[in-house]
């Protein structure tokens, strides 16, 4: 049937660009229809922006867009979105009867929603723009179904006219909402249109936030996890070690069902080094196996990529394996991830899903994230291991066993100090330094490239404290000795395990600071190692010995180019870290600037509503107030989330400021239940304040109050209909306590813990509203006071909220 895009209607023309007839009686049914005014449209529209703001989990919005569209705007209405892999998913549906619901979902299980078919939901899909189907007859039913089965769905449905509305946020279209009219109303008018497009528009706006807010969550726990997966991989020791940390954390951060860690030999033979979910038959046929006969492992050493395959059928035919034995392990996603090294490849991780599913870029990022770390826990295990053997083949020479020692905890002790300092990375590299010049050499300089891309001397540290006074007056920032400038241009090691007249007077013959420099280090042997990472070079590490100190050996080539890719690895996860700091206070700073942007327009319908209801006379007051009321309601109610959503900008930001002053607590509380009179009334709470004497302090007057406001507002909401009792005493040692009683629900004991903190709720936020803010920013404010606050619940009795405050609070 044809589909036409929509534009905003004129006043006084229909969909087609007609002159409107008369419109007949309205259907009582129709909510848009039957209040014709613009109030009544205004308020729908208030109250759908409500709904769908409430909710950060996109498939509620949907769900919440789809109830509120029936049957105000339709008589059954669809919700699609475009997934991942380019799929449309029907995600959400509603009917006026609700028994019909389900063949809402018929239609699309018969036969999905494509991108390439022309009109309907796939053109709103495609191009982005409304489609319009003004009338639909019987005689034009058989053209629109792509299955015969559809043709009667459809007729069981209903379908008079249409509208597909396109859901758009940031320039991309994220699905579609189908408005459909089973009865004889022939289209939409302009003021359902413009509803209808309005409320497609609030409900994109909220979808978009659901999505970016999961997103940052997903990042913000694969950071966490990827985080403990490192953390145990740092004390691995071997390359079993390295295997079980992968299956034990490794499959638990992965949410993998099995999990298989294989290393590769020099002559490509896999060699399992351990597995969870996976027979011991299935292992044992696996190891050994030449990577070469194994088509998926050859791809990904061959691209040096991570292979990912969604569902079993798309593995089959290049797996290598028997397709019998592999499907026999279930439908599910696969992946398998090559360990990766500047050198080649050590091996591979292989996980498997129990089923079918598609792999986000984030969970790809945070996976091949987890391969990496493992790839470098193998290259350091391979290190152990090697000092392991060395030393059992050189232990009867204590010299050389003393000297293996040394280096051993050298690099223990700089591998801690960079595990665990990320915020402070001048610190760590100061102490690398320090640890190097006190254990393996004489002294230490790490000198790394600048913005100009020179190098430049960022730590520097001797065993005698005079020399290290020389060396930082020498270096002044600067980088220093030109074999620094040959390492880092070649990214080759530079080694001189003698370090005579003859070559100091070569190295110092370019500039005079050369030989102020090597006359303070007065090195008997030099080492520098290149701090590359992802195939740049980042600086230079020297080492410089002097007699007595021990000359540098060839075994400490290798131990300083592994400490040199673990300060680059530092290096790379301290700019992640800051990077995501900044991202952290990127987001406070937006909450702020975005928390004051709203509260002025809030004050302007504040003021307006104030200044309706002084307009309204005696005839109109009567219509208008109640709902005037509401949306002054409302207001109030979007002006405290704003409040509470600038105050934890103020506390991440660390600009929660008090001004306290002499407050007499028990008349603060009288005033607060004062105010909150209506509000008391509305939830059927008596209150009962006990406060037989004046309890003066030094409070944030304004600060306390939001504490009180926020703890009676909750003794209303979740103790409706029951009494509540504030009562407040001297509690000894110059504190005064508070405490807020009621009868209301309670809270569970799992609860409990987590109570206080910022977005969390103990209720489903379907039948209470709010942020969870609330007493997140009460805890803020009266531990910002010296004081604490603690609750007592049980379930079915009610809460007691208790707060200590000292008089003198700052």
């Amino acid at each position: 049937m044809p589909a036409e895009p929509i534009s905003p209607p004129e006043a006084s023309l229909d969909v087609a660009g007609k002159p409107r007839p008369t419109p007949a009686p309205p259907e009582p049914e129709h909510g848009v229809e039957a209040a014709s005014s613009e109030a009544a449209r205004l308020a729908f529209l208030s109250r759908a922006g409500e709904l769908l703001g409430a909710s950060l989990e996109w498939r509620t919005v949907l769900h919440r867009l789809a109830e509120l569209a029936v049957p105000v705007l339709a008589d059954w209405c669809a919700v699609d979105v475009i997934t991942e892999d380019g799929s449309v998913e029907r995600v959400a549906a509603a009917h006026r009867e609700p028994e019909k619901t389900a063949l809402v979902h018929e239609l699309s299980r018969l036969r999905p929603v494509d991108l390439v078919s022309p009109g309907g939901i796939s053109e709103a899909l495609r191009t982005g723009r409304p489609v319009v189907m003004p009338v639909v007859t019987e005689e034009m039913l058989p053209a629109m179904v792509r299955e015969p089965a559809q043709l009667d769905v459809v007729r069981r449905l209903g379908i008079r006219a249409g509208l597909v509305l396109p859901l758009l946020a940031r320039g991309r279209v994220l699905g579609a909402v189908s408005l459909v009219r089973g009865d004889e109303q022939v289209s939409f008018d302009a003021p359902e249109l413009e509803v209808a497009m309005e409320l497609a528009r609030r409900a994109s706006l909220s979808m978009d936030n659901a999505l970016l807010y999961e997103e940052a969550r997903t990042a913000q726990s694969f950071s966490a996890r990827l985080q403990t997966v490192t953390a145990a991989l740092s004390r691995a020791a071997t390359a079993e070690d390295v295997a079980r940390v992968m299956v034990r954390d490794g499959l638990e951060a992965s949410g993998a069902a099995r999990v298989a860690i294989a290393e590769l030999s020099a002559d490509g033979c896999l060699r399992v080094l351990g597995s969870v979910g996976y027979s011991q038959a299935w292992m044992e046929g696996l190891d050994g196996q030449r990577v070469a006969g194994l088509p998926v492992l050859a791809r990904a050493a061959e691209q040096r990529e991570s292979q990912w395959f969604s569902r079993l059928e798309e593995l089959l035919p290049s797996a290598g394996f028997v397709e019998s034995d592999v499907a026999a392990l279930g439908e599910g996603s696969r992946a398998f991830l090559p360990l990766l090294t500047e050198r080649g490849i050590l091996g591979f991780v292989a996980l498997a899903w129990g089923e079918p599913r598609m792999f986000p870029p984030l969970e790809r990022a945070f996976l091949d994230a987890l391969a990496h770390q493992c790839s470098q826990a193998l290259e350091r295990a391979a290190l152990y291991g090697t000092l392991r053997e060395r030393g059992e083949r050189l232990h009867h020479a204590l010299q050389m066993g003393k000297e293996a020692e040394e280096r051993l905890f050298f690099l223990l002790e700089a591998s801690r100090a960079l595990a665990e300092h990320l915020d402070d990375v001048e610190w760590t590299l100061e102490h690398v330094a320090r640890v190097a010049a006190s254990s393996v050499a004489s002294s230490c300089l790490v000198e790394l490239v600048g913005p100009d891309g020179t190098l430049r001397c960022v730590a520097s540290a001797h065993q005698e404290p005079s020399r290290d006074a020389s060396v930082l007056s020498v270096l002044g920032g600067e980088g220093a000795l030109s074999l620094s400038r040959e390492c880092f241009q070649s990214g080759e090691p530079r080694f001189v395990p003698d370090v005579d007249a003859a070559l100091c007077e070569r190295l110092a013959e370019r500039s005079e600071q050369q030989r102020a420099l090597l006359e303070a280090l007065r090195p008997a042997s030099l080492l520098v190692v290149p701090v590359r990472t992802r195939g740049r070079t980042l600086g230079v590490i020297t080492l410089g010995t002097s007699p007595p100190q021990r000359p540098l050996a060839m075994s400490d080539v290798s131990m300083m180019e592994e400490l040199a890719r673990r300060v680059a690895v530092a290096l790379e996860n301290a700019s992640l870290y800051r990077d995501a700091q900044a991202a952290v206070r990127l987001r406070d700073e937006f909450l702020s600037v975005a928390s004051h942007e709203l509260k002025t327009p809030l004050t302007s319908l504040k003021l307006q509503h104030g200044l309706i209801d002084r307009a309204l006379g005696p005839d109109s007051r009567e219509k208008v107030a109640p709902r005037l009321s509401t949306a002054m309601r409302q207001v109030q109610r979007l002006a405290t989330l704003v409040d509470h959503l600038l105050d934890v900008s103020r506390v991440s930001l660390g600009r929660l400021a008090l001004e306290p002053t002499e407050v007499d607590l028990g008349q603060a509380v009288r005033d607060a239940v004062e105010r909150m009179e209506e509000v008391f009334a509305v939830a059927g709470c008596s209150v009962r304040v006990d406060i037989p004497e004046p309890l003066q302090g030094r409070w944030d007057s304004l600060r306390l109050d939001q504490v009180l406001v926020n703890l009676l507002t909750n003794a209303a909401k979740y103790g409706a209909g029951r009494p509540v009792q504030v009562t407040a005493a001297e509690a000894g040692d110059g504190v005064v306590r508070l405490s807020v009683r009621d009868e209301g629900i309670g809270i569970s004991e799992t609860d409990l813990p987590r109570l206080f903190g910022r977005f969390e709720r103990a209720v489903s936020d379907r039948h209470y509203g709010g942020l969870g803010l609330g007493l997140y920013i009460s805890r803020q404010i009266v531990e910002a006071m010296g004081g604490r606050i603690e609750v007592e619940s049980r379930e079915g009795v009610g809460s007691v909220f208790t707060v200590h405050l000292p008089r003198a609070a700052g």
